[in-house]
């Protein structure tokens, strides 16, 4: 088979911009690079997406982290990935402006367009508001690295739109784990047999159940799989499904280990805020 080429040249440029990489919103966003134009590095998601229902194109496992960060937020209400600094000609003129050299590709020595890893629309008090944000380890913070941050950063400053680096030193490992393992759990369609009347019928019983019984999660939700006739797994998958769509509330940064007894509160319970 045949190597892909991932060289970047003026034609490809172009030929990204005319397909409308980079472009739209939501589940009609393209991002301007997906796993495909780089190397094996990159990973897609399993599962589409909680706020954009597309399956999102990530560079990196602290992407991943990240995105999972964002699809939690009550705040984010759409997630551009790999989003391109156009035109071209801007950011060679930033760079030009602080004396630095502007990415190009090693293999045609052509220069690049560059990438924001993530581009945020957040609902604050004032409006819709964008957030441009670029995940790096820490230990990759060297001087090339702060230089083409540079010209980022200048870039969204002249947009008015806020930017700023994010490592793995922001979020909890504990949170990124719960949700890694909620996160195939957000669509009704992902759970076999179960439809929505069916879930509003049951999910009442099945939360009493878990919280009457001192048994692990794993325990009870198997119980009620046999008693519903269910396929080992859908009670607890369910249980996953009204936790990942917040109508039953947890503390997300406690460990979720079914083989435990989990503190579970309906939404609106008056101990909402502390367990959110």
């Amino acid at each position: 088979m045949a190597k892909r080429n991932r060289s970047t040249t003026a034609v490809k440029i172009e030929k990204w911009i005319k397909e409308g990489r980079g472009t739209g919103e939501g589940a009609d966003y393209k991002p301007w690079l997906t796993i495909r134009d780089v190397p094996s590095r990159g990973i897609a998601t399993r599962n589409k997406g909680w706020k954009t229902k597309r399956i999102h194109q990530l560079m990196s496992k602290l992407e991943l982290n990240y995105l999972y960060t964002l699809e939690w937020s009550d705040a984010v209400i759409d997630i551009r990935e790999q989003y391109p600094l156009l035109p071209l000609e801007r950011t060679l003129e930033i760079a030009d402006d602080f004396g630095i050299k502007h990415p190009t590709d090693p293999q045609t020595n052509e220069e690049t367009v560059m990438t924001t890893d993530f581009l945020i629309t957040i609902a604050t008090s004032n409006g819709l508001a964008l957030r441009a944000r670029t995940i790096k380890p820490s230990s990759d913070l060297n001087k090339r690295t702060i230089e083409k941050f540079a010209i980022e950063q200048q870039f969204y400053k002249e947009q008015d739109i806020d930017w700023g680096i994010v490592t793995e030193k922001d979020k909890s490992e504990q949170f990124i784990r719960n949700i890694d393992f909620l996160y195939n759990a957000r669509y009704i369609e992902n759970i076999p047999g179960v439809t929505e009347e069916r879930l509003k019928s049951i999910s009442s019983w099945l939360l009493l159940e878990i919280t009457n019984s001192s048994d692990p999660l794993s325990v009870v939700a198997l119980n009620c799989d046999e008693r519903l006739g269910y396929k080992l797994g859908t009670c607890l998958f369910i249980v996953k499904y009204m936790i990942a769509n917040k109508n039953w509330l947890i503390n997300i940064y406690e460990e979720i280990d079914p083989l435990k007894k989990i503190d579970i509160k309906p939404r609106g319970d008056k101990n909402e805020q502390h367990i959110r």
